[in-house]
């Protein structure tokens, strides 16, 4: 069937323009009159512009990547202050899509006001990509629309897109310099140990005498290393995918983040944060209309760690069964005294949403001041270490020849 190129307005001016596949012409101006578009021009596309098009969606599905928090962040922002301003809801999608920057979120936008052309829901027009939109947005999207208070949910959206990003983000910062510190020593240190190495041991092949126990060390290490550099490369890549494989099955998770937690330091921290994203999503849920059970499913998702997911799941069934939320939080044996005992309170009081949100802030600002503390530890104890392992290379290479030196003297 051929492919048409339409131009219309809708019921407030706006002008909407796509391509539609139909039969002929007058299938196309029905369909649209059936949204209720007044139509200005229907055109059949001849193969030439159909192979453009083609070409310039290719490119955008080559280029384009996963939609990130921020630009769902400003979207719900703007999207709600539109909203807020007595803007109608097409028309907000119209003027958004003209200054979203992702690609697939700017598809995403366009067909969803499509689809409201043609009747549907925004929470049914979201639902339908859920590769930008998680469950979380579907459901307070289609809460918001059913309490008439769709704005005020977007603020909220908006809200925990920019906590949770910023906490992400100054965790990354925080830790990211002292990873690239590592890599950069660790390249250098091998560099060492392969290269020059081996020019200092075969000089040392010359003197005729017996090694120090800490240059012998150093020789053997870096024969070892140039034997097995290139099986090590080669292999590399294969544990990687195998680790990817395993990590992808429930066991293979539930083992790997029951490591996470168990870790020194490190595990605290990725506890706490999951803790954080638990509080605020189910707090931000709940305060919008979300009924609980439904909420505590679709956070359990996003806690990012399948040990604290598994102890949710424990929660839900409480729930379910007509208890409450604080006991299985505390049997689980994750979640520390305090949280247990304000989600305890906040049920009795009916004030749930508010103290998950202080929970969620409290222990956020605890994650800034162990990140800051571990930035500020981790530097100088990387520079130390670094330095140490570089100067004990140096000196083991160096002492037979100190060795030779003090012996002619």
């Amino acid at each position: 069937m051929p492919d048409f190129l339409y131009k219309a307005r809708d019921s407030d001016g706006n002008l909407v323009q796509g391509t539609m596949i139909a039969e002929s012409e007058s299938e196309v101006i029905e369909i649209l009159q059936r949204r209720n578009l007044l139509i200005t021009s229907v055109q059949q596309i001849i193969a030439k512009k159909k192979a453009s098009e083609l070409k310039f969606k290719l490119s955008k599905i080559r280029f384009s990547s996963r939609v990130k928090n921020d630009d769902l962040c400003i979207f719900a922002r703007q999207m709600g202050t539109l909203l807020n301003a007595g803007v109608p809801l097409l028309r907000s999608l119209s003027v958004l899509g003209k200054q979203v920057s992702s690609l697939p979120l700017r598809d995403a936008v366009d067909k969803i006001k499509e689809d409201i052309q043609s009747g549907s829901t925004l929470r049914d027009a979201i639902d339908k990509h859920p590769k930008v939109f998680s469950k979380f947005w579907v459901n307070l999207v289609g809460t918001g629309e059913a309490s008439g208070q769709l704005p005020s949910v977007l603020e909220q959206i908006a809200q925990y897109f920019e906590s949770s990003g910023e906490l992400q983000r100054k965790v990354v910062s925080a830790l990211i310099y002292p990873l690239v510190l590592l890599i950069v020593c660790t390249g250098a240190i091998l560099v060492f140990v392969i290269k020059i190495v081996p020019v200092f041991a075969s000089m040392f092949v010359s003197f005729g005498s017996e090694l120090p126990a800490v240059t012998q060390f150093v020789v053997d290490l870096s024969i070892l290393c140039r034997k097995f550099t290139i099986p090590f490369l080669l292999l590399t890549p294969v544990v990687f995918f195998l680790l990817n494989r395993l990590m992808k099955t429930k066991k293979g998770r539930l083992f790997f983040d029951r490591l996470l937690l168990r870790m020194p330091i490190f595990g605290t921290l990725f506890r706490n944060i999951a803790i954080a994203n638990f509080s605020r999503g189910l707090g931000t849920m709940i305060s919008s209309g979300v009924p609980i059970l439904y909420a505590l499913e679709i956070v359990t998702k996003t806690v990012g760690n399948s040990v604290i997911e598994e102890a949710l799941e424990g929660v839900k069934d409480s729930v379910r069964d007509g208890k409450s939320i604080a006991e299985p939080l505390e049997s689980s044996g994750i979640f520390p005294p305090m949280v247990v005992l304000m989600v305890n309170v906040g049920e009795e009081t009916g004030e749930l949403a508010d103290m998950l949100k202080h929970v969620a802030v409290f222990y956020e600002e605890r994650i800034n001041m162990v990140v800051e503390r571990l930035a500020s530890l981790l530097e100088p104890f990387m520079l130390v270490f670094m330095g140490g392992l570089v100067g004990f290379l140096v000196v083991a290479m160096f002492l037979p020849i100190f060795k030779l030196a003090t012996a002619v003297m």
